[in-house]
């Protein structure tokens, strides 16, 4: 049973390596969320065994957790380039006729050849209308549309 227990812990460790060296690999990425293994315990237990009496029999990843705590937010020369600071999403749509909604911390934008506003991978940045004084015209989701700049 000490060899299965140990063997819990490393491939345990592991897991927890595996995370810390990808939070690490992606330090420079716009808008990346690190994440933290998360563990619990393994009891062994048998019909007539109380489990409270079993603990220490090894342990077992529950889960890799995205943190969405507040990252730092650096300045760019891109007009572009947004930061949320505190809560909340960038709304994008995957291509014009999708009915998906995606969303990411990561605001690194620019104008594709349409003139809309798009991130890195060409994903559509979602705006409310809005009126001539710039007051929104709508509260929800479903009233967004990508945003597509006027021609000047």
């Amino acid at each position: 049973m000490s060899f299965y227990t140990a063997l819990t812990g490393l491939n345990g460790s592991q897991s927890d390596i595996s995370a810390t060296s990808n939070n690490i690999a992606n330090v420079n990425t716009t808008g990346f969320k690190r994440s933290r293994a998360e563990f619990g315990d393994i009891f062994a237990t048998s019909p007539l065994q109380n489990a409270s009496s079993s603990i220490g029999s090894g342990t077992i990843l529950k889960g890799v957790k995205q943190q969405f705590t507040q990252g730092n937010i650096s300045s760019s020369l891109n007009a572009l380039d947004l930061a949320i600071s505190g809560q909340g999403f960038f709304a994008l749509q995957p291509s014009l006729t999708s009915t998906q909604t995606v969303y990411t911390r990561n605001g690194s934008f620019n104008v594709n050849n349409d003139r809309y506003v798009v991130d890195s991978s060409g994903q559509y940045v979602l705006a409310y209308p809005v009126n001539a004084d710039g007051s929104v015209t709508a509260k929800d989701l479903t009233s967004a549309n990508p945003l597509q700049l006027p021609i000047t």
